[in-house]
Parts: structure tokens; sequence; C-alpha cells
């Protein structure tokens, strides 16, 4: 897995101190050599750094005033644009996950994800369901499609908490690339069910086909969570 950039590490190491409420919304960041010298980089790697802030469009920098943190609600959005595992997507939402309900099979699959691996209708794959809680109540539901040719190493009893974890600690096999479909999970829906959703809520549902490095499909997953907990922004640019 290529390592991650001196940059790309001081961004996350500032928006940990956000996330802690070091840095608050519309206030001026310190100097460049101040925050640097908090950070433990160079001036050079932390202008990077603020170029990818400012990309992200969390910071903006007025001429002759200083940078600044732009008002952004307490609750950091999820950038739909950064291709990031669930556990993540919760985490950027300020939610705590206390404990997570986790099954595992082997069985054939629905005729999307047979198409998406084109394989046989009836070939078996493994099948991870995981619900997860926080002190609100249950927060997500997923459901995970990985061949079995991946799965050797995965005890039923113990399995993986994370298969983007899982495909990259024991196979050396990374995700690089999602197409992603976001939609409104009908009321029926048995994945939906498991998120309890009281009268009148609605949930976020998102459909992904992962891709290796090479192109190759990986993994398939399905994940529904409680609209009214996460918030989701995507960066567009002119072309």
């Amino acid at each position: 897995m290529k390592p991650k950039s001196s940059a790309l590490c001081a961004k996350e190491a500032f928006l940990a101190l956000y996330h802690a409420g070091e840095f608050l919304p519309g206030h001026k960041l310190p100097s460049e050599l101040q925050m640097a010298q908090r950070l433990g980089v160079s001036r050079e790697t932390w202008r990077k750094a603020l170029g990818l802030l400012r990309s992200d469009g969390l910071i903006v920098s007025r001429h002759g005033s200083g940078t600044y943190l732009l008002d952004r609600p307490r609750r950091i959005s999820n950038d739909l644009s950064q291709l990031q595992s669930m556990g993540a997507m919760i985490e950027n939402a300020g939610i705590v996950e206390e404990k997570s309900d986790i099954t595992c099979s082997i069985a054939p699959a629905p005729a999307d994800v047979s198409e998406f691996f084109n394989t046989p209708a009836d070939e078996p794959f493994f099948i991870l369901q995981r619900v997860r809680h926080a002190e609100v109540g249950i927060i997500s539901a997923s459901l995970g499609y990985l061949p079995c040719q991946y799965t050797d190493q995965i005890d039923p009893a113990h399995p993986p908490h994370s298969l983007f974890s899982y495909l990259e600690d024991t196979g050396g096999v990374s995700i690089s690339r999602a197409f992603t479909e976001l939609f409104i999970p009908p009321e029926d829906d048995p994945l939906r069910a498991l998120l309890h959703l009281p009268a009148h809520y609605d949930a976020f549902g998102f459909r992904q086909f992962h891709y290796d490095s090479r192109g190759n499909p990986l993994l398939y997953s399905l994940d529904y969570l409680r609209a009214d907990l996460f918030h989701f922004t995507i960066m567009r640019t002119r072309p």
C-alpha cells in the first residue's frame, strides 16, 4: 500500500485537533510557523496541507489577514469524493460506535452481486452482516459480499470488523476506488428493517462496487445509515 504523504499526514493531524475542539469554525489559524512547529513538520509541508484543506472547502485564506476555518456545523460532514470505510464515515460524523453485531455466512448472492463479479448465479460468496450501535441506538446496517478466494483466513467465530483492513492485512490487496450509488431504501427492505427506525424517519443507502488498483472487482457492499445522524457533501469543480 502506498504510504501517505507528509502533507496528508499533517492534514489528518490538524483534523484530529479540529475534531477535539482545538480550533473553532470562523476563527483564524495560528501562523504557518506556529502550526508547523505544533505539528512537527516543515513550513513547506504545512503549506501543502493547507492546500489540501483549502481544496476540501475547510479553510479560506484572506489576503493580508490570514487563514480562517470556514463556519460549519459542529458535526463534520462526510465528503463523498473521498473513499473511506464505514467506520471512518461514522467517526467523521462525530458519532462514537459502542458495539457491533456481526454475523457471517457462505451462500449464493443476489443477481447484481453475481453480475459485478461476473460469476454464475449459484456461486457462493462470503457474506458479512454488521449492525452498528452507538449511544443513540442503531446507527447503520451493512452487508458485504466477498469472493471466497479471499476468505480462507477468516474465522467465522471471530469475523473481521473491517473488510477493508482484512484485505490489506492478510492478502496485501487494497481497495483503490469504488463506484457508489446513493439511494433511499424502500420501507420493506429487510436490511433497512435492521435499523429499527422510528416512524417517519428515513435512511441513506449506499450500494458500492469496489475495485483494486488493477481494476478487478474486489468487494460489493450495501450500507444503510440513519439519515438524521449523517450529513454528506461533495465538492464539484468546473471541467
